[in-house]
């Protein structure tokens, strides 16, 4: 047996994850299930770099990993993996019990695009984390962000205003409106206490 695979179960955490930096990229699935989340993090970049066939077939294994580094780490693997094997596991993570998990899947499908995004990301928009939703707010189809506008967090609104046609913007706060200034439209938006409650 080579030496890197009698040291997977090393029971120093160091060693491991040298051995989970190093081993061969088909013995990565042994070390899934390490006690360390550190090591579970490592083994899911390393399958989810590797791509193709292999990474479809692994990653999916961790959408439930106790640790939600973990879980983000998968959101990301899956995005970068795209096409179909996107479409399919992202969706799954939508309701992830971790806001930031939530949050990463929201980037991941704006980064995915297309009529996944407009399926998807409104059905984040009422996330009760303001980070998922100044996420989606970010990512969504301007003919959403009006519904946006009177969210409950300053900075999801923020979010919006930097997105809204600053003409818009002007005359539904009452701002004095010049279109070559968006920049301090957006300033001046982000400082009027009313919006901040």
């Amino acid at each position: 047996m080579k030496p890197d695979l009698e040291l997977i179960n090393d029971k120093d955490f160091w060693v491991r994850f040298e051995v989970a930096k190093r081993i061969s990229i088909e013995h990565l699935p042994k070390m899934m299930n390490d006690e360390s989340y550190s090591i579970r993090c490592e083994v899911t970049k390393r399958i989810g770099s590797e791509g193709g066939a292999f990474a479809r077939e692994h990653i999916p294994k961790m959408m439930n990993d106790e640790s939600y580094y973990v879980r983000e780490e998968v959101a990301k693997r899956i995005a970068d993996e795209g096409g179909a094997f996107a479409d399919e596991h992202l969706p799954k993570m939508m309701n992830d019990k971790d806001f930031g998990v939530r949050s990463q899947v929201a980037r991941r499908i704006g980064s995915v695009g297309g009529a996944f995004a407009i399926e998807h990301l409104p059905k984040m928009m009422n996330d009760e984390d303001y980070y998922v939703r100044r996420e989606v707010a970010k990512r969504i189809g301007i003919e959403h962000l009006p519904k946006m506008m009177n969210d409950e967090d300053y900075y999801v609104r923020f979010e919006v205003a930097k997105r809204i046609d600053p003409k818009f913007l002007g005359e539904m706060f009452g701002v004095d409106f010049d279109p070559e200034y968006q920049a301090g439209l957006i300033r001046i938006l982000s400082e009027r206490e009313d919006l901040k409650k």
